[in-house]
């Protein structure tokens, strides 16, 4: 009869456990135009924390929040590998490929070199 309880509480929390939904993740991508620098964050617990990971990451003063990711989303930024080139595109999609795919797609509408993915994530 003692086990009863225990057994009850420990169901209890099982179930908690299980119905309680994972921590969803945030992402951003901030850029400065001028200089071609940017910074990618992703798997953040919350969109400000996603934003400041990038900003930081971007270390220019004038950085710029461009695009967000959200739970289940995917982020990726290429870049021109032409000398001197600030030419980037951005994809953000439900996969990593899809959003590489997507970052070189854009990246090649802004110059005639050959684009580069730089940095790629996905969230929870």
């Amino acid at each position: 009869m003692r086990r009863t309880p225990l057994f009850a509480a420990a169901l209890s929390a099982l179930l908690l456990a299980v119905a309680t939904p994972a921590v969803a993740g945030y992402g951003a991508l901030a850029h400065d135009s001028a200089s071609g620098k940017f910074g990618l964050s992703w798997d953040k617990p919350t969109q400000k924390d996603a934003d400041a990971a990038a900003m930081k990451d971007c270390v220019e003063s004038a950085c710029k929040i461009i695009f967000r990711t959200h739970p289940h989303q995917c982020g990726a930024v290429a870049t021109s590998e032409k000398e001197g080139s600030t030419a980037w595109g951005g994809g953000v999609k439900g996969t990593r490929e899809a959003a590489q795919l997507g970052a070189m797609q854009d990246c090649q509408k802004h110059t005639s070199g050959q684009c580069k993915v730089r940095a790629s994530g996905c969230n929870r």
